[in-house]
């Protein structure tokens, strides 16, 4: 709703957008009031293809959901800063909506909060990107395609520190750490796990379960119960990924 000239400027670095894309606004949030709007999802709710919103610091306790959207950017001030937890809804911050997807997303620079056990979920949406930010609860990508969770922190589940499920994406740069079990591919998913520090989950760093493909490439795990699991009829590629001896 409101053109912010100043945070444009911050935020024009890298996007998942197309180059050829039109630029569009940046829709500041703020709870002290210093900003067009004072919860997320009334941001996100009049957001237009192409548009960013910058969400200044805060905890933001509000059910946040991404649907039926484009080409639309959000950026947090900074990952210790921007806290969004649930209020009503399993998983405080959703991206696609059964049956309504959401294409071209990208998300920066915050903290979400588990509600119900799940912190984010990716449903139904397609180039999906998830950049430096932190999940305190389970990260879920389900029947969604070119995801990308990148130089993030996850953990803190008390299932899976991130889960795909007929899904196509991948998980580069991050850590993963503190859950029951690191990272799950099911399904018919299709998932590239590469660079990642996977460490302090209880049973196995990696699950690829019967039917899925992974390629599963250069990780360090560290401290977990297992390190790789391949279920019956897994394809699995793996490469170079390194598990430290004990002291």
């Amino acid at each position: 709703m409101i053109l912010c000239p100043l945070f444009a400027a911050l935020l024009s670095g890298g996007t998942a957008m197309a180059d050829s894309a039109p630029a569009g606004r940046t829709l500041v949030v703020a709870l002290d009031g210093s900003g067009a709007y004072r919860e997320i999802q009334a941001a996100i709710d009049d957001a237009k293809p192409g548009d960013t919103i910058f969400i200044k610091a805060g905890h933001y306790r509000e059910d946040v959901v991404v649907h039926s959207k484009d080409r639309l950017r959000l950026i947090g001030e900074s990952r210790d800063q921007v806290t969004i937890s649930g209020l009503k809804r399993v998983g405080a911050f959703r991206i696609g909506k059964w049956p309504y997807g959401a294409n071209e997303i990208e998300v920066r620079d915050l903290t979400v909060s588990e509600n119900g056990g799940l912190a984010v979920g990716i449903f139904n949406g397609t180039h999906i990107l998830l950049s430096n930010i932190r999940t305190r609860g389970l990260l879920y990508v389900q029947q969604a395609k070119a995801v990308r969770v990148e130089k993030s922190l996850l953990g803190g589940s008390e299932t899976t520190g991130v889960s795909f499920v007929d899904a196509q994406g991948e998980l580069i740069g991050s850590e993963v750490r503190d859950n029951d079990y690191g990272v799950t591919i099911a399904g018919k998913s299709d998932v590239r796990v590469e660079g990642n520090v996977i460490a302090n989950n209880l049973y196995y760093a990696v699950v690829v379960q019967a039917g899925a493909k992974g390629t599963v490439l250069r990780n360090r795990l560290v401290k977990n119960g297992g390190t790789i699991a391949v279920q019956g009829g897994a394809q699995v590629e793996q490469a170079d990924n390194t598990v430290p001896s004990a002291p």
